[in-house]
């Protein structure tokens, strides 16, 4: 068997992975993961082939790659062949050594509050105040206890067009404002029309509210 070392040196060039001769031809200045790869899947699996490599044949060789750009590499391959003979690089042992991962960064951790806390805490969020036990008494379960103003507007246009369509009048017209829109006005004062509010949610539930009961707590002056 012989001890020749330079079969010994082709030996181990033969038992590296892909992934590995790849590492090892990053090392070449401007050669990054990607062309490194393209390198050794070309068969330039050593920096001295690199380094001996026609610029012509190397740009034919690796897709992607010009001459110019190949010659620049060859260049940079034999720079770091001078070092290493030189002594100035050692990369003996990187050829075997796999990229390592960046160690994932540990979670955050938060102290909690004992769970007998966040419950204190959500009865108090779940309180019921004297307005709202006020409004539950009327029977409002949805917006406040009184006529908004986009609803007094809607029920005096709607009382307006019944008028206009030949409803009867139920207030006395002789002290009221001359008018559709001032006659409904004046029985919305009143509160003589019977009414009911449809309160609405985006989740599809409602509430009907007599008009009278809202009417108790809106000022219309």
């Amino acid at each position: 068997m012989s001890d020749d070392p330079e079969n010994k040196e082709n030996e181990t060039e033969e038992s590296l992975t892909l992934e590995e001769i790849a590492a090892l031809l990053s090392n070449i200045g401007g050669v990054g993961p990607k062309t490194a790869e393209k390198l050794a899947q070309a068969g330039y699996d050593s920096i001295e082939k690199v380094a001996q490599a026609e610029k012509e044949k190397l740009a034919e060789a690796v897709a992607g790659l010009s001459e110019s750009k190949a010659e620049g590499v060859i260049v940079e391959a034999l720079a770091l062949l001078e070092k290493i003979e030189a002594g100035v690089v050692d990369l003996s042992g990187k050829a075997k050594s796999k990229r390592k991962k960046a160690p994932e960064p540990e979670p955050d951790r938060h102290e909690l509050e004992p769970i007998e806390a966040i419950a204190r805490a959500k009865e108090r969020k779940n309180l019921v105040t004297g307005y709202d036990e006020d409004k539950a008494a009327l029977g409002v379960t949805i917006g406040p206890k009184w006529l908004t103003k986009y609803e007094k507007a809607r029920i005096i246009g709607a009382r307006a067009l019944q008028i206009s369509m030949g409803a009867p009048v139920m207030i006395d017209v002789s002290s009221a404002p001359m008018g559709r829109f001032g006659f409904a006005e004046e029985e919305l004062r009143a509160g003589v029309l019977p009414m009911t509010v449809r309160r609405s949610l985006p989740t599809g539930e409602y509430n009907d509210v007599p008009l009278s009961v809202l009417l108790k707590n809106t000022r219309l002056d």
